[in-house]
């Protein structure tokens, strides 16, 4: 369980690296195709730089456009997936916890950003997908260890 932690912590680290790098493309050149781009309702670079992909499209407007918590939502991923694997090689129950608790919290983010990316973008984001399922594998993890200590 432990192990499956921190390959989950790795990739969802690997997908958010992946994500940050096709914002910097995007913002340095508009018309850059990135490779999760695979058709018209399919395009990860247009969705990671929408207004929902920074601060989930609300921090902006709760604490201005210039706050720290008005973040990309890239940067928020990578701090938890470098979380996650921390938590997964230090196996305190203070910590197994608070990996459950903020693998949970990613999970609700996820169900959100889902909504937003289907009925409000009307979009396809192979990358947000992806990171959807890594927060339930790695909330279902976490739950797991809990239950077998």
């Amino acid at each position: 369980m432990i192990v499956g932690q921190v390959l989950l912590g790795l990739t969802g680290l690997s997908i958010s690296l992946y994500a940050w790098y096709v914002k910097q493309q995007r913002q340095r050149n508009p018309k850059y195709k990135a490779l999760c781009d695979i058709g018209p309702n399919a395009s990860c670079s247009r969705v990671l730089t929408s207004e929902y992909g920074t601060g989930f499209g609300l921090t902006g407007s709760l604490f201005g456009q210039n706050s720290m918590m008005n973040a990309s939502n890239v940067y928020f991923g990578m701090i938890f997936y470098i979380l996650q694997i921390i938590f997964g090689l230090i196996a305190i129950p203070l910590f197994t916890k608070f990996a459950l608790v903020t693998s949970t919290i990613s999970c609700l983010g996820s169900i959100y950003l889902a909504y937003i990316l289907a009925f409000v973008l009307r979009d396809l984001c192979l990358v947000c997908v992806t990171s959807y399922a890594i927060n339930a594998g790695l909330f279902w993890s976490n739950l797991r260890t809990i239950y077998s200590m």
